[in-house]
């Protein structure tokens, strides 16, 4: 018995189980069945008391720092052996330069010149400034009223909005072709 009391998380007896914080009882509550690690047994045994808590493991060694890189090497390793020393030494202070610009905080662009906030910037707007009668749906349904109520007007209407210049040209045919069968109706409706 001693040989299966030496595995490792059983007490000396076999009643106790370690599993890493505490013990646990191996023996059921009626005191007839012990559990082996694989299946409950009959047991004829007494209890025990609970071992003393088995103090942690010591911590892992600490794990060895590496050894610090060696710094690159100088210009004058990677260069061939035929280039001047001067032409190393303007290199070498180049790269250092360099370094030094790099390592620099870039300033912020002012608000107006950062593109990801153009929009905030713009003042300009072309339908702000413009009356309501000149652009948009408004314009269009003054527009088919003068139309039905009184074409000539619309034909004037026409040109004192701010519509394109394509837009303007073909609703001038539109009026004038509803002027031009107005006057037929009339004409044919009440003979002049």
């Amino acid at each position: 018995m001693s040989a299966a009391a030496a595995s490792p998380g059983w007490s000396p007896d076999r009643s106790w189980f370690w599993d890493g914080e505490r013990w646990n009882d191996a023996v059921s509550e009626d005191g007839k069945w012990r559990f082996d690690g694989s299946a409950w047994v009959p047991f004829t045994g007494s209890r025990t008391a609970m071992p003393s808590p088995i103090p942690p493991p010591p911590p892992p060694p600490a794990p060895v720092a590496p050894a610090p890189a060696a710094p690159p090497p100088g210009p004058a390793a990677v260069m061939p052996t035929w280039v001047d020393p001067s032409e190393i030494e303007r290199i070498e202070r180049e790269r250092q330069e360099r370094a030094a610009i790099a390592a620099q905080p870039v300033e912020p662009l002012p608000a107006e010149l950062d593109w990801r906030r153009a929009g905030e910037f713009i003042q300009y707007s072309r339908t702000e400034t413009m009356p309501f009668w000149k652009h948009g749906y408004t314009s269009l349904f003054i527009y088919l009223g003068l139309l039905w109520l009184c074409s000539p007007v619309a034909l004037v209407y026409v040109w004192l909005t701010e519509w394109r210049l394509y837009t303007k040209v073909y609703r001038t045919v539109i009026c004038c072709v509803f002027i031009s069968a107005l006057v037929t109706y009339a004409r044919s409706r009440y003979g002049m």
